[in-house]
């Protein structure tokens, strides 16, 4: 450019009319800024492109000030156009490229090819699916990714945070902001595989407490059961041996038999609450069927149940933690829900178990479930989340509360669409 020549300089206000700039489009032109220190640095500069125009030092200060303060920043500012084509350009890439990407910001404007080729092959799908939703919407172009660093394939996680400057006749221009996300990435997975360690960790306590209940219920079956069954057998034969008319030691043995069997139904229930016996022997329908009966005469609550099969096969495992679930709701709403009715209803799928149970009760709002020791419905989620199941838990002030849980069949996890409480 001679000294005489003119340069214009528009500034568009934030309501600048459509028409006016669907004008200028045609007539803009890209401002690439390279710093000048030397006549060597000038000859490299003016070969790169065949310029249009050379604007030169303090003619735009607010230009060179902001080329600058993009330089500054730790991330990488840059021009994004998508052309009629669908070939992606970077007219413009600031200096935190080489931070970012290993490359110079004129590598990238040269050769776009080079940051494209970058992307982690899992993540080039959504990269270009969520550049055709932000055209589509429009919307701004918000995408999460890995990029692939050569020479080493070194793995980045970056974020890229675009504005749609506006779609014509010449294609789609973006201006955004690209950023290293790596340690927050690392930090998040980290914490997925911590809470993942911890479910497993929860999972295996909970087993190991299930054995040693097994354990203890044998052996109160096997060794106390057989005991009191044989002191009520010598009760009767030293009853029978009592001289007759001495009422004071009939009424003393029928006394203490009637203790033994006191003694022999309380050992009863205790080992069907550490171990229920029929879960083995009759399945996870029986089970919760008995345990309705036994939850109805303890409260006089009355529970409906529907069921999709009279025998429902599930593993070991998965049966335990289904029925647990259920005496952990029946013990809720027998604490806490003042119901009249308790709806039980367990199905059968190709792929998972359902057990949804429904009462009329008072029910709770959101702020009961995030109680800093609510540890009954806490411990629902973690046991089902566990086995790769669902939980959902419906409930208002008033209108009862639905507990429902979906128990994976095989290995593929659950396939029903039940909506997730958090804890």
């Amino acid at each position: 450019m001679l000294g005489t020549d003119r340069v214009l300089h528009i500034e568009l206000s934030a309501d600048c009319a459509p028409d006016v700039i669907e004008q200028l489009s045609p007539r803009l032109a890209t401002l690439v800024h390279r710093t000048v220190t030397s006549a060597f640095d000038l000859a490299k500069a003016l070969q790169e492109k065949n310029w249009d125009a050379i604007v030169c030092g303090n003619a735009l200060l607010s230009t060179d000030t902001l080329h600058l303060f993009f330089a500054n920043l730790p991330g990488m500012a840059c021009q994004i156009r998508l052309d009629t084509d669908n070939m992606l350009h970077f007219p413009y890439v600031s200096e935190g490229c080489f931070a970012l990407l290993g490359i110079v910001p004129l590598e990238i404007e040269l050769h776009p090819e080079l940051l494209l080729d970058m992307l982690h092959p899992e993540d080039c799908d959504t990269f270009y699916k969520s550049m055709q939703k932000s055209i589509a919407q429009p919307i701004p172009w918000n995408w999460e990714g890995r990029i692939v660093l050569p020479p080493n394939d070194e793995i980045k996680w970056v974020n890229l945070r675009a504005t749609c400057r506006g779609t014509n006749s010449h294609g789609t221009v973006w201006e955004g902001f690209m950023v290293n996300i790596t340690q927050n990435k690392l930090a998040e997975q980290e914490i997925i595989t911590s809470r993942q360690r911890l479910r497993e960790l929860s999972s295996h306590v909970e087993n190991i407490k299930e054995e040693e209940r097994g354990r203890i219920a044998r052996d109160i079956h096997d060794e106390i059961g057989v005991l009191l069954t044989t002191l009520k057998m010598d009760m009767a034969w030293l009853a029978q041996r009592l001289p007759q008319g001495v009422n004071a030691l009939h009424e003393k043995v029928q006394a203490m038999t009637d203790l033994l069997d006191t003694a022999g139904y309380s050992a009863n229930n205790l080992v069907h609450s550490l171990r229920p016996a029929f879960l083995d022997c009759f399945g996870i329908v029986a089970a919760i069927e008995i345990e309705a009966k036994e939850f109805t005469k303890r409260t006089g609550i009355p529970c409906k149940i529907t069921k999709s099969d009279d025998e429902i096969e599930l593993p070991g495992e998965q049966a335990t933690t289904l029925f647990r679930v259920f005496q952990e709701t029946l013990n809720n709403i027998m604490k806490h829900a003042a119901a009249k009715q308790v709806h039980i209803e367990i199905r059968k799928t190709d792929s998972c178990v359902n057990l949804t149970v429904s009462d009329d009760g008072k029910g709770f709002d959101k702020a009961v479930r995030s109680k800093p020791h609510s540890f009954g419905l806490r411990g629902i989620y973690e046991r089902i989340k566990h086995l790769g199941g669902d939980v959902r838990i419906a409930s208002e002030p008033g209108k009862g509360t639905q507990i429902a849980v979906c128990v994976p069949l095989g290995d593929t996890g659950c396939s029903c669409k039940q909506q997730q409480i958090l804890f």
